[in-house]
């Protein structure tokens, strides 16, 4: 009788274990982490940091929106390239940080400016 006892109080501990563990998230919803791209010097950009787009796909994007927003004599920061939709996200005294978005979790972020 007692062996039993214990018995059912350890199935019973290994199921409020079970039923507590923090559940491991799916491979879909996991966040890819930032990886970083060398600066481009030529157009004074740097801290370029992307997640789920390559390098040379995020400089094409990049001189695109520069050139963009250069032609439109910086009126509006908000400017979709290449499938990205990019805006300004901070403006300081040596420089402004902008960030492109596409689907996917696509994103890019950089930095423009005296860094």
């Amino acid at each position: 009788m007692l062996a039993s006892k214990i018995l059912g109080l350890t199935a019973l501990v290994a199921l409020v274990a079970a039923l507590t563990a923090a559940p491991a998230l799916p491979a879909s919803t996991q966040k890819t982490a930032f990886q970083s791209c060398p600066d481009m010097k030529q157009r004074y950009t740097g801290e370029i940091r992307v997640r789920n787009v390559a390098c040379a796909k995020a400089k094409r994007v990049i001189v695109r929106y520069t050139q963009a927003i250069i032609d439109n004599f910086q009126r509006d920061w908000s400017v979709t390239v290449l499938g990205f939709a990019c805006d300004l996200t901070r403006k300081d005294y040596y420089g402004d940080s902008h960030r492109c978005t596409a689907s996917g979790d696509r994103v890019i972020r950089f930095r423009r400016g005296t860094h």
